[in-house]
């Protein structure tokens, strides 16, 4: 009578390669996929993944009134004013708006920020149709590239190894590329507002949350001439609210080479490949063990 197979002895091809997988999985991950945070999506467009888009890690929870409320009044030398935004919310359906009117003293130019989240895509009526609706003439639209140089900005990985000559210095600028509308209102056939506008959508994984979140910059222009003084004024006010709000993930070496680097490592990466083919072959190892 042929004796019956354990469980470990029947399924231990299958949990083998599934460990090994998880093994072969883990060593060509970089550290900051395992011990990542929130992974967000910074993206010109909400409905579709444009090639503007820029993986980040959010620093703040964009669903929650109290980070809201707590986030940085004072940015750069930049002093905030809240506005009440209790009917606008409910208007919208937006689950957590902030609106904040900002002054730098050196320019006195306020500038107009907002985020708004929502689980409804209905609430993030694009700016192209909302400012049309409200008695605005798009005089442009277009892309602005906003640089972002505060260091805060990119994240020191975890195990991250510097060069010797670089181990206290970490160089890294970075530009996102947002929306940018320019918009008009008349009166008597003549222009009397003016106003740059730029904004950005953060998406979240769907696999996580429906939630969408719009962020946005405006600032009154001159109704004639040269918009450029405002445009750079609003492109480096949300560069430096970014810092704030993101972190975007510095290049980092994987695991695996990680390991490889010291010799406790690589005996580190031969114990991890050995305990799968162990399962894979307990078997056979079983049977030479009674032999």
């Amino acid at each position: 009578m042929t004796k019956s197979k354990s469980f470990s002895e029947e399924y231990s091809r299958i949990i083998g390669l599934l460990v090994l997988t998880f093994v072969v999985s883990l060593l060509f991950s970089t550290p900051s996929t395992i011990f990542a945070g929130s992974i967000s999506v910074l993206d010109t467009e909400l409905s579709h993944v444009s090639p503007d888009a820029m993986s980040v890690r959010t620093k703040i929870d964009f669903g929650n009134n109290e980070h809201m409320r707590a986030f940085p009044n004072n940015i750069g030398g930049w002093e905030g004013s809240d506005y009440d935004t209790t009917r606008v919310a409910e208007s919208l359906g937006a689950d957590v708006m902030l609106m904040r009117s900002y002054i730098n003293p050196e320019t006195f130019q306020p500038v107009i920020f907002l985020i708004m989240q929502s689980n409804n895509r209905s609430s993030f009526h694009p700016p192209i149709v909302c400012y049309p609706a409200l008695g605005y003439t798009i005089e442009e639209e277009g892309k602005a590239g906003i640089p972002v140089h505060d260091m805060s900005w990119v994240e020191v990985p975890f195990l991250y190894i510097h060069e010797p000559e670089n181990k206290t210095h970490v160089h890294f600028n970075d530009t996102i590329s947002v929306k940018k509308l320019i918009v008009t209102k008349q009166s008597g056939g003549k222009v009397t507002e003016r106003k740059v506008v730029l904004y950005f959508y953060v998406k979240e994984s769907p696999l996580t949350s429906d939630a969408f979140t719009f962020v946005r910059v405006s600032a009154l222009a001159p109704t004639e001439g040269s918009y450029d003084g405002i445009l750079n004024l609003t492109a480096e006010f949300m560069g430096d609210t970014i810092p704030c709000m993101f972190e975007l993930q510095k290049e980092e070496p994987l695991v695996l080479f990680i390991f490889l680097s010291s010799g406790i490592g690589k005996v580190v990466v031969g114990l991890l490949l050995l305990v799968p083919l162990s399962i894979m072959f307990y078997p056979e190892i079983k049977r030479l063990r009674k032999v």
